[in-house]
């Protein structure tokens, strides 16, 4: 099963109250946006290499324009010493640039949320074990599902706007829902949700 398929799959499971599914969507962290993220408790809890999505979660869908912000935060954390890998399911074309003007690595086609896209970052990164490493992105049922059944630790982030290509929206509809079906069973809810989930 593709990757779109592997998506559908979990997004019908969790309008079906599948317990199983439910967990592989719900991060471990939630932060209103990338910049909200305290790098001193990532160091704190052994993290020092992140896995960073692009489209939605740092920049506007497919815009490669990055900003003097952005270029700053990512400094505070080279700063930190963290090893950074971009990891998205974009084409080359949109994220070698935004990999090249921020000097980090990245893996473009990743197939997200499939298992390959993860193992594939780890070895990028040279990760001696997935206790160091975090994953940051604004997709459930991409980022999220995929860090999560791979064993590492999640960080949800609103998406910096609200631009889509047709991908994107689709995912956005099916995320609301699900966000909406979580906060009515008392799962998650964004308002409350800021610590870790045990």
């Amino acid at each position: 099963m593709g990757k779109n398929g592997e998506m559908l799959k979990t997004f019908f499971k969790i309008m079906q109250n599948d317990n199983e599914e439910i967990r592989k969507v719900i991060p471990n962290m939630y932060c209103k946006n990338f910049y909200d993220i305290d790098i001193d408790y990532l160091v704190n809890k052994g993290i020092n290499k992140l896995i960073i999505d692009i489209d939605g979660t740092i920049l506007p869908v497919d815009d490669i324009y990055v900003t003097i912000e952005l270029l700053r935060c990512f400094g505070l954390y080279k700063i930190k010493h963290f090893d950074i890998c971009l990891l998205s399911n974009n084409n080359k074309e949109r994220v070698l640039p935004v990999a090249k003007e921020l000097n980090v690595n990245c893996l473009y086609n990743a197939n997200k949320p499939l298992p390959e896209a993860y193992e594939k970052a780890l070895a990028i990164l040279k990760a001696p074990n997935k206790e160091s490493v975090a994953v940051i992105g604004d997709q459930m049922l991409s980022d999220i599902k995929g860090a999560n059944e791979y064993g590492l630790y999640t960080i949800l982030v609103d998406p910096v706007s609200n631009h889509n290509n047709i991908k994107t929206g689709t995912q956005r509809v099916l995320q609301k829902r699900i966000e909406k079906h979580l906060k009515n069973k008392g799962l998650f809810d964004k308002e409350f949700f800021n610590n870790e989930r045990n």
